[in-house]
């Protein structure tokens, strides 16, 4: 069966994390995604980030500065879908690559543009990546524990996010385009929208009430009990009884029945007794090894699960289990990547292939598109374009 982006091109001229993690996420649903890449004296090497979120996709190289880079540019998007840059706002008007050379070229193009700040606004010429992003977002504000200073989640989330939302923002467009008749378009994100988009019902409980949240360490505002607990064997579980049912069954088996009809233990009352109900449940994990406290916890429909490293996360049965996992063969080796989401019950998405390395195909797609062995063989001595690498 066909994947469900089959036929759908997208050139990628984007760089670092969040720009080419749109057309990945893309690709892994059967885009066919041309990465265009400056040609570098020492290519990149292939690092882990690279193989992961550049997967699925052909890779060429093309001085966009030069004519001949933006000509084979204005090649490529004739018959594409969808351009993807991260560039700082006007590098690409600079090098005489702006939507409205591209539109004209191609009505049609979606134009996805991703940049720290976004096209427009007093920042919008300034770089930044995701530790500003998720700075000014309010994210690291809210990280951390109350008496430490704040801090960047451990995972570029910012990127990440931008990612997702840059793949939903090209097919939307695809989406209005093709089915509602609309033209090609421009899309503008900034890298920390995605974020402020995630900072829950922060920015309306200050309108409202004028409260900031601040830091709360592993508990959550509003709710209790909501924390992170060590084991006695020195594993720490995440557990949550976010409504009066789940409460009630986690106070008998921590064994307080009595609180669990209690009603000054019900919500929002419950959140006055946070210190003691926390101190409550530490002793009970405490003195208990990890596979005890998860076979309560699942015997009583608590949700509860382990905080897990890289290492816990492959050797772990139930993510294995689910198949969120997968191994991708690469040269010699296999390669342990995150399968493709979401997961869709008719046309999934697969990983055709790990990254390509750059320029590995350049011959094959300016070949695609019009240039014989000579032309391509010039482009090379020029500069224009690096060796092909296999």
């Amino acid at each position: 069966m066909p994947l469900p982006l089959d036929g759908f091109r997208i050139i990628d001229c984007s760089t670092v994390l969040a720009g080419p993690l749109a057309a990945t996420h893309l690709g892994d649903f059967g885009a066919d995604v041309i990465k265009v890449e400056l040609p570098q004296s020492d290519p990149l090497p292939m690092r882990a980030t690279r193989l992961h979120e550049e997967r699925n996709k052909r890779s060429i190289t093309a001085d966009l500065r030069t004519e001949e880079g933006q000509d084979i540019l204005l090649r490529l998007i004739r018959d594409a879908d969808a351009l993807i840059e991260n560039f700082r706002p006007g590098t690409f008007e600079k090098w005489n690559l702006g939507p409205d050379r591209l539109l004209k070229e191609n009505p049609r193009l979606i134009i996805h543009r991703l940049s720290a700040f976004g096209q427009t606004g007093p920042w919008s010429s300034l770089g930044g990546y995701d530790r500003q992003a998720q700075a000014i977002s309010g994210a690291t504000y809210v990280t951390g524990f109350p008496d430490s200073e704040p801090v960047r989640s451990g995972f570029a989330t910012a990127d990440y996010m931008a990612g997702i939302w840059g793949a939903f923002s090209i097919i939307l467009a695809a989406y209005w385009r093709d089915a509602r008749g609309g033209t090609g378009q421009v899309s503008d994100l900034a890298l920390f929208e995605p974020m402020l988009r995630a900072s829950e019902g922060s920015i309306t409980e200050f309108g409202l009430s004028g409260s900031v949240r601040e830091r709360a360490g592993n508990s959550n505002p509003g709710v209790v009990p909501a924390s992170n607990f060590r084991t006695r064997d020195g594993v720490t579980v995440a557990i949550n009884a976010n409504n009066d049912r789940q409460w009630a069954r986690l106070a008998r088996v921590i064994g307080r029945a009595d609180l669990a009809v209690n009603e000054d233990y019900r919500m929002p009352s419950r959140l006055k007794h946070a210190e003691e109900i926390y101190a409550l449940i530490g002793e009970w994990v405490g003195a208990r090894d990890v596979r005890t406290v998860e076979a309560a916890m699942v015997e009583a429909g608590v949700p509860c699960a382990p905080v897990l490293n890289v290492r816990q996360i492959l050797e772990h049965p139930m993510i294995r289990g689910r198949g969120s996992i997968v191994n991708i063969p690469w040269e010699e080796t296999d390669l342990a990547m995150v399968a493709p989401l979401p997961r869709l019950s008719a046309s999934p998405g697969e990983i055709r292939s790990a990254a390509p390395r750059t320029g590995q195909h350049t011959v094959e797609v300016l070949k695609g598109i019009g240039f014989d062995a000579n032309q391509i063989a010039g482009l090379a001595e020029r500069g224009i374009i690096g060796k092909p690498t296999s």
